[in-house]
């Protein structure tokens, strides 16, 4: 009796501790919270719909344990006090622990190979954490500034993580596990005999001594700390964008959906075991504007294309209906994830800086998040939108195609639609010259900014304190020069083994074509020592060279030299390479 009655009063104290009015004001603060990117995710698909009351809300997954979330809640908010119990409770509904169901299928290959390589040295007992953000910030002056994450700082761009190695341990072999990318032969479905390569993700082991470990995780820890600022800034920009709109000003966030599989309500085995049932592409959006009002859309085709010029038959009556309903709104902001196949790439580039201003806007930037982490609200729109369809399969219609998929979605859903059509597509495909330029650096891109049609200005961070602003070294390009210097090799005449001059990130490397798929070369280049400078790396793991398009092979070159009496590096032809530098300056 006596211990049922202490918790009874410590319940009462508890709850005294928090009245109505301030409980209401913890609400609103652990919501906003548990909302944090960094926080929880979106659980996307057909299963990360809860209902209550009849709402609908969008799971979310936290993406660490209570106790630590609730460590970090009081360090982000010193002045509120809150128990643990508290923070539990006032935790909202739809937030929920990861299940296997829910595990991340998307999971960000930078984050999770340089996690794999801390957790190992953690266990080994060299570091005093398994965290690799508290291994950057031991590493860096501040955490928050660029040139302290992006290694240009005087005072630490040099500065490693401190270690502690047994000297009895030195030069033991160790085995870690690491994501690496392949070229595998398959077979083909339909004549078994035939083979072609495929590119495949494996979790493989592999085995180095420590030293050579330590220092592998060293050299990584220049790439992972600009991940993870480039991580953070956009989301803290973009959520800044949006709370601080002003009337002329819109957001559109767009994504694609995974495209759905048509069904009939009732199917014959050939059908449903035979794969005959059509797909239809679904592009969605959410468009933010002043005031905190939110609409979200999604365009449906029949058109299977995903690529720059499919999306800007997406988004061109979406403009348009801005323009109509808004007609205050001139400068459009646009946020997407940043695959090169939809978005990140030079006719995306060149049509964003010209459509939005043949619809009326004056200003235009598209930003880009962090590669990997670009789940956002669009994919709620596409998982809501598939799950809907689901439903009206469910209770006896059947939806065979796009329109009929269009037509449903339209009597049953709020969200705006558009039907977009194979004319629409290769109407588009008239906006966009035969000879684009590649604008240099582009997969650093996260934000280009257009004032003027052509023209436009790269970031690799956004900033949205002025469109003319000097903010993050802003680089300009113009389309209106768009003629590509003509290439002196062609694609029939490249093949595995020959050394070729490749341009990545707006520079220059030489390297030998190991294989050719689908049009695309996998490409080993030596790494950089300084101009025409190169050497060969004394790590070198499989899987981990690049694929380049045909447009980045800017020549066939004979094998690079040795620039020392050592042979340590290497150089091509000087009149070769004067000729290709002056090129692409």
């Amino acid at each position: 009796m006596e211990c049922r009655e202490d918790k009874t009063k410590a319940r009462k104290t508890d709850q005294r501790m928090l009245p109505n009015s301030q409980r209401r004001f913890m609400r609103r603060i652990v919501s906003d919270f548990f909302h944090q990117d960094e926080v929880s995710t979106v659980i996307n698909g057909k299963s990360g719909e809860i209902r209550k009351k009849g709402q609908i809300f969008r799971k979310r997954a936290l993406t660490n344990n209570m106790a630590n979330l609730h460590r970090r809640f009081q360090t982000e908010n010193p002045r509120h006090k809150l128990s643990m119990s508290q923070f539990c409770k006032l935790k909202p509904f739809w937030i929920i622990q990861r299940r296997v169901t829910d595990r991340e299928t998307c999971a960000c290959k930078t984050h999770e190979n340089f996690g794999l390589k801390i957790k190992k040295l953690h266990q080994l007992g060299i570091i005093a954490t398994s965290s690799p953000r508290q291994i950057v910030q031991a590493s860096v002056c501040c955490d928050n500034d660029m040139s302290c994450m992006y290694r240009t700082c005087s005072n630490c761009k040099n500065k490693k993580f401190p270690t502690t190695q047994n000297p009895s341990l030195k030069e033991n072999i160790i085995v870690w596990e690491e994501w690496v990318t392949k070229s595998v032969p398959k077979k083909g479905t339909v004549v078994p005999t035939e083979e072609k390569e495929v590119r495949k993700a494996f979790l493989e082991k592999r085995h180095t001594s420590i030293e050579k470990l330590v220092e592998l995780t060293q050299d990584h820890l220049s790439n992972f700390s600009r991940h993870i600022f480039n991580i953070k800034h956009q989301y803290e920009r973009l959520r800044t964008l949006r709370e601080s709109l002003t009337q002329n000003e819109v957001v559109v966030h767009v994504d694609y959906s995974e495209n759905y599989a048509c069904k009939y309500s009732k199917e014959i085995k050939e059908t449903h075991f035979g794969g005959g049932n059509q797909q239809v592409t679904l592009h969605t959006g959410v468009i933010y504007l002043s005031g905190g009002k939110v609409k979200s859309f999604a365009s449906l085709s029949d058109c299977l294309q995903h690529n720059a010029i499919a999306t800007w038959a997406h988004l061109d009556p979406v403009l348009r209906s801005i323009r109509e309903e808004h007609p205050n709104a001139r400068d459009i902001h646009f946020i997407s994830d940043g695959p090169t196949s939809q978005y990140q790439n030079k006719t995306n580039f060149y049509l964003a800086s010209t459509v939005p201003f043949m619809r009326g806007f004056n200003c235009v930037t598209w930003n880009f998040t962090e590669a990997s982490h670009g789940k956002g609200a669009p994919d709620g729109v596409g998982g809501a939108l598939k799950n809907l369809a689901d439903r009206i399969v469910s209770y006896g219609t059947s939806i065979p195609d796009a329109n009929t998929l269009f037509e449903q979605l339209n009597l049953n859903s709020s969200v705006r639609l558009f039907k977009i059509t194979e004319e629409d597509v290769k109407t588009s495909a008239e906006l966009v010259p035969p000879d684009l330029k590649t604008v240099p650096g582009t997969m650093r891109i996260h934000q280009l900014t257009s004032t003027k049609a052509g023209l436009i200005y790269t970031r690799e961070v956004s900033c949205f304190c002025d469109f003319a602003c000097g903010c993050f070294s802003p680089k300009e390009f113009d389309f209106r020069d768009n003629v590509e210097p003509e290439k002196e090799n062609t694609e029939s005449v490249l093949e595995a083994g020959k050394w070729v001059l490749v341009q990545y990130d707006g520079e220059l490397f030489p390297g030998t074509i190991t294989q050719i798929v689908d049009g695309q070369y996998e490409v080993d280049t030596m790494s950089s020592a300084g101009p025409n400078k190169f050497f060969i790396p004394s790590i070198r793991y499989e899987g981990e060279k690049v694929w380049y398009y045909f447009d980045d092979i800017k020549a066939i070159i004979p094998e690079p030299q040795p620039a020392t009496s050592s042979a340590r590096h290497f150089c091509v032809l000087p009149e070769i390479w004067a000729k290709y530098t002056k090129k692409h300056v």
